[in-house]
């Protein structure tokens, strides 16, 4: 069953669409929603005037419409029980000064994975943030450390499901990704050979839980120039030694 077909009141999976607009343009207008979400304007305006009555939504001098405090209150509820990322994160940190890379923390979203947190080295000056990005499981270190970890429902919905080819390197055939689940077990690691963006590497493994199953995920990513036959091996021991204690948090 997708997710589509589990929507019972459509009017309020179409007002939440709305809100997800947000998440890569911080201010839009009417116009600009109406357009992106294919509705009337009257709709949307509808829409947003009642989110920006209950806090949900804020609108600038400039008449355009952005995320609302009432947003940031619910997300203190989530990072409130998530206490795993308290533990992770100075690990994180560690991992990151010693290869001078950036290590993110990701946790299993049906067929994504929802970036958590991320740790850069001191000798980096210009990061992003990354926190709520979901990206599929597929292409990515921790997304595919995880899924080889996971049970045959969410590895064959992701083997049948669509795929967007986002470089020359994403897998897309069912029986070569199956092999690369395969290998990932047995190595204990994954490899994304700039498999979701050009030129940056990354290698993940998975948080396994008392159930056996992957919880969550970390990445080391960078330059693939620096990703070579030497490093990867050496950033794959440091990550196998580091999820073997951060399991305990999950």
């Amino acid at each position: 069953m997708t997710a589509e077909t589990r929507l019972k009141i459509k009017s309020l999976a179409k007002a939440l669409k709305i809100l997800e607009c947000f998440k890569n343009s911080p201010e839009m207008g009417i116009s600009e929603i109406s357009k992106k979400m294919g509705l009337y304007k009257s709709n949307v305006y509808d829409i947003l005037v009642t989110f920006e009555a209950l806090g949900y939504v804020g609108r600038n001098k400039n008449g355009k419409y952005h995320l609302g405090f009432k947003i940031l209150e619910l997300s203190h509820v989530i990072t409130g029980y998530m206490g795993f990322r308290r533990n992770t994160y100075p690990r994180m940190l560690k991992i990151a000064e010693e290869t001078g890379e950036t290590v993110y923390l990701g946790i299993p979203d049906g067929t994504d994975v929802l970036y958590l947190d991320a740790a850069y080295p001191s000798s980096v000056l210009n990061t992003r943030s990354i926190l709520g990005e979901r990206i599929p499981m597929y292409c990515t270190g921790i997304g595919k450390a995880i899924l080889a970890n996971l049970g045959k429902d969410i590895r064959d919905l992701v083997f049948t499901q669509p795929k967007t080819k986002f470089t020359e390197n994403t897998i897309l055939d069912k029986q070569q990704l199956h092999d690369s689940l395969t290998e990932i077990l047995t190595r204990g690691y994954a490899v994304d050979n700039m498999e979701h963006e050009r030129g940056i590497k990354c290698v993940g493994a998975a948080i396994i839980n008392d159930l056996d199953e992957a919880a969550a995920g970390i990445s080391i990513s960078g330059p693939s120039l620096r990703f070579d036959e030497v490093s990867i091996p050496r950033f794959a021991k440091l990550l196998k030694e580091e999820v073997q204690e951060l399991r305990l948090y999950f």
